[in-house]
């Protein structure tokens, strides 16, 4: 240990500067939760938590900080209030020696601490960098930054568990001889937030005994995506304290003092790293022909009451699969297990879902497709109307009923959505708005028609809880809701409508929509010979800043407020995540379904719309405009109208059939070829 004076205050400088490249900084500290309690400021010795840090290694040392005793300590303090006679300097403990303590606390000084200049006389005053300075760590419980202090009594409720901490921490007067007590705890004098020592180090995960739950719980704080209005499951108590501890599955909710400091043998920490949380799911998917729903349906609820935050399966409905399974479509299904994909077959979308089936999962299929060499390949009455018929085995076994935590339905605690393999209530093609990612679907469909409140199978089916490589990968992304909150991944803020997402459990650094959580790692694009990666703008932008980026695709400037695109490093290509088709806003509508419209007789394919201009209505006569829209046409006859005039014109033809007519030809009157 030595003490460092004017001649080698320059030295200490000179070290910690170093070569700035050569400090690893963490910005907005992704590292895993277990870590963020277990490791060590190399300076003031508190723990990291969610502080921003900064670490320096080479033959020598091994230093790990927080940002501001990396960069924010003051070589000398003078007329500090506990010594104000002399100057303190700014000393490293190197060898550790040990042979200084704290003149208030009296703990051990290790790291860095304040000596005072006249030590090399008679004067040994010493404070550590708790006592010296204000010391502000990040913690998950609390958005702003808490000052760590120190002291003999601090008479306050625990912001974490609400209770007071009756036993103090002790800490060994070396001159003394005997305990004294000074107790750590971490403060925002801003919002009168305390959190003692033992909480603010709580486990990230534990588990306890199996007949009071069998999954592990997740430590949790309001704000986290997650609010305080929970009953505790073990005293059936009201919320004390803003921590709690979580099954999001489950829905199970208990207090911390229930769960830790009335039972202290009663729980066992477990890292987040080795806790089995059912159904997490690990995002992003490898590439857009992966589909999720397989991953999300990979393990069928058998535990009553079990869920996620977005739906939960209502108990009657497990044992209903194969009656459902007749209820999706009006021909019997046949399992196909063993039918690759060949180089001239169309790839398989799912009807439920309207994600590629892999040419090596088994799905279901009209027992009328062309695939199936059969006698009824040939009736009249079926020809063409379920050729391009599928279903994921997962999609074709979904639960009839689910009750929805969504807030534009919630209100109704209880009340199911239904699935439906046909929403036609107000259009003819099968299309509606989901209230989970605000796109267009033609899949399946949990839905409230008296509401009328309607879910895709993914948006309805998404986990209670993910990991996304975007954040840290032992960081719990629990599910919420988006309001006027910005999106890490596309910046884009929803204030009008909710979307579903997800919001880190472990820190406050990190939301993302479930529509961006779900985009693919890579994507293929006929632009490009190479798989394009899932990049920030920004750093698409590190080879020179200075180049004006555009799509290649449409054309348009790459603005960093878009957030993220893809890109091919090998040749400079950028691309907007929504000019890719798969990833659009046209992306959960199946293509390819035909109509027969009046005034004209061949079938009408439905298509995207182009942007072109004589790319006109020929009913209206207007252009039909890209902007996210479909059109229908017919290829032989170069005849292409509105969705909006196709629509009408099938409006107009119901109205002027009776009912029997519209049972025999379809719901709106005229023959709608659907798949």
């Amino acid at each position: 240990m030595f003490i460092l004076p004017e001649r080698q205050q320059e030295d200490l400088r000179r070290r910690d500067e170093r070569d700035h490249a050569s400090w690893d900084v963490e910005v907005g500290n992704k590292i895993d939760p277990d870590d963020g309690n277990s490791l060590v400021c190399s300076a003031c010795r508190l723990p990291i938590f969610s502080t921003p840090f900064m670490t320096y290694v080479d033959h020598d040392h091994n230093l790990t900080m927080h940002d501001q005793c990396a960069n924010d300590l003051p070589p000398q303090l003078n007329g500090h209030p506990l010594h104000p006679k002399g100057d303190l300097i700014l000393s490293v403990d190197d060898d550790n020696n040990n042979n200084n303590s704290c003149n208030r606390c009296h703990t051990i000084c290790v790291g860095r601490f304040y000596k005072c200049r006249e030590s090399y006389y008679n004067c040994r005053f010493t404070l550590d960098l708790t006592c010296a300075l204000t010391i502000k760590i990040l913690h998950r419980s609390h958005e702003h930054r808490l000052a760590a202090v120190r002291g003999k009594s601090y008479s306050f409720v625990c912001a974490s568990c609400g209770t007071q901490h009756d036993h103090p921490s002790y800490t060994l007067d070396r001159y003394k001889g005997h305990a004294e007590p000074f107790d750590l705890s971490y403060v925002c004098s801003s919002c009168d937030f305390w959190i003692h020592r033992d909480c603010a180090l709580l486990p990230n995960a534990i588990n306890i005994d199996d007949k009071l739950h069998g999954h592990p719980l997740l430590l949790t704080y309001p704000g986290q995506g997650v609010s305080m209005a929970h009953v505790c499951d073990i005293c059936s108590g009201q919320p004390e304290g803003m921590g709690f501890y979580a099954c999001f599955y489950c829905r199970y909710y208990v207090h911390i003092k229930c769960v830790i400091y009335s039972n202290p043998h009663g729980f066992k920490p477990v890292l987040l790293k080795d806790a089995q949380i059912p159904d997490l799911l690990h995002l992003p998917m490898a590439n857009e022909n992966t589909s999720v729903m397989p991953f999300i349906r990979k393990k069928d609820v058998t535990n009553g009451g079990a869920s996620s935050s977005i739906s939960s399966i209502t108990g009657t409905d497990r044992d209903d699969s194969k009656l459902l399974l007749l209820k999706v479509h009006e021909h019997p299904l046949i399992l196909n297990e063993h039918h690759p994909l060949s180089t001239h077959d169309v790839a398989r979308v799912c009807n439920a879902c309207i994600q590629l089936i892999s040419s090596t999962d088994p799905f279901y299929t009209c027992n009328f497709n062309f695939i199936n060499n059969n006698n009824h390949n040939n009736d009249d009455d079926h020809e063409g109307q379920c050729k391009d018929f599928f279903l994921h085995t997962c999609c074709a076994h979904l639960p009839a009923t689910l009750v929805t935590q969504h807030p534009d339905h919630d209100r109704d605690k209880g009340h199911p959505l239904t699935l439906l393999s046909k929403v036609d209530t107000y259009s003819p093609f099968n299309l509606f708005w989901c209230h989970g990612c605000w796109r267009q679907c033609n899949g399946f469909a949990y839905a409230c028609t008296e509401c009328n409140f309607y879910l895709d199978v993914i948006c309805a089916s998404m986990p209670a809880s993910i990991t996304h490589d975007a954040h840290g990968k032992t960081h719990i992304l629990r599910a919420t809701n988006f309001t006027a909150k910005s999106c890490n991944y596309c910046y884009e803020e929803k204030v009008f409508n909710l979307e579903i997402g997800y919001e880190c459990n472990n820190c406050r650094n990190f939301r993302i929509h479930a529509k961006c959580a779900l985009l693919p790692d890579t994507v293929t694009h006929r632009f490009d010979k190479h798989p394009l990666k899932l990049v920030t703008i920004s750093r698409a932008r590190i080879h020179d800043p200075d180049q004006e980026m555009f799509c290649e695709i449409c054309e348009e400037g790459m603005s960093p407020r878009y957030g993220r695109c893809y890109g091919c490093d090998k040749c400079d290509q950028l691309f907007h995540i929504m000019c890719i088709q798969p990833l659009d806003s046209l992306s959960k509508i199946k293509f390819g379904f035909s109509i027969c419209v009046r005034g004209h007789d061949c079938p009408l394919e439905c298509v995207r719309a182009l942007t072109v201009a004589r790319y006109k209505c020929d009913h209206c006569t207007k252009t039909i405009w890209e902007a996210g829209e479909i059109a229908f046409e017919c290829s032989k006859c170069y005849y292409k109208i509105h969705k909006e005039c196709a629509v009408e014109i099938l409006l107009d033809s119901w109205k002027g059939l009776g009912e029997n007519m519209i049972e025999k030809t379809g719901r709106y009157g005229v023959t709608i070829y659907h798949y």
